[in-house]
């Protein structure tokens, strides 16, 4: 009573009834403004694909060297989920974070299971942009979705080397290069063989998480399994 629901979206208040049972604080109007993902996707780089099709028919990864085995993505990157996800980039947008995290989990908690994950890292973020930043929303989902899933965290284990250029500042023929050598991991992190959940806020051409996913096998993870907000369709 002193302190109602409110959506994180929209600030309107939220009737709990109204959540039926969600852990999402956003409310009916925002979740119907989402762009959702449904019905069948390409099991390497999560974009829609048609229904009589495999992965190896997906025209958007076929041909493309990924290092990460497969990707779960919440829905494509357009509209209020495109806002949402560029609003979580400040620490005013955390509660977005949180709240699209456990929609994640909602829409998506069998595809997160299947690989049988042992550990869940988020995507590095630079000292210096953190520090401008405020926040790394990769990291407050990363929190929330390891919780739910009853595994450890890694917030460490992954860093990022280089302050590099935003990635969207670059044209897709030279994001690979951009973040090629910008992770490691810590030392003090034994993967043996682990099977890795690794996590970011948006999935465009795969470079960054392709590189992490690089690294991460390289110092032993058996197999990365990538989980994004969004995944963009056009760039």
């Amino acid at each position: 009573m002193v302190y109602p629901a409110s959506c994180a979206g929209c600030g309107a208040g939220i009737d709990p009834a109204d959540l039926r049972g969600s852990r999402a604080l956003i409310c009916a109007t925002c979740v119907g403004e989402l762009a959702f993902f449904s019905g069948p996707a390409c099991l390497r780089c999560g974009a829609p694909v048609p229904a009589k099709s495999d992965r190896d028919e997906c025209v958007r990864c076929r041909g493309v060297k990924l290092w990460f085995d497969e990707t779960v993505a919440l829905g494509e990157y357009e509209g209020r989920l495109r806002d949402w996800v560029l609003e979580m980039k400040n620490h005013q947008g955390d509660r977005l974070a949180l709240a699209l995290a456990e929609l994640i989990w909602e829409r998506c908690h069998e595809r997160l299971l299947a690989p049988r994950p042992d550990v869940v890292v988020p995507v590095a973020m630079h000292w210096r942009r953190r520090c401008t930043r405020g926040t790394n929303s990769a990291t407050i989902i990363a929190e929330r979705l390891a919780r739910r899933l009853g595994i450890p965290l890694a917030a460490g284990m992954l860093r990022r080397e280089r302050n590099t250029p935003p990635q969207f500042t670059l044209p897709p023929s030279e994001r690979r290069a951009n973040v090629r050598g910008a992770f490691s991991v810590n030392a003090g992190y034994h993967l043996q063989r682990a099977r890795v959940l690794v996590v970011d806020d948006i999935l465009t051409t795969g470079a960054t998480c392709s590189e992490a996913a690089r690294v991460l096998k390289r110092s032993g993870a058996a197999r990365v399994a990538v989980v994004v907000a969004a995944r963009t369709l056009r760039h």
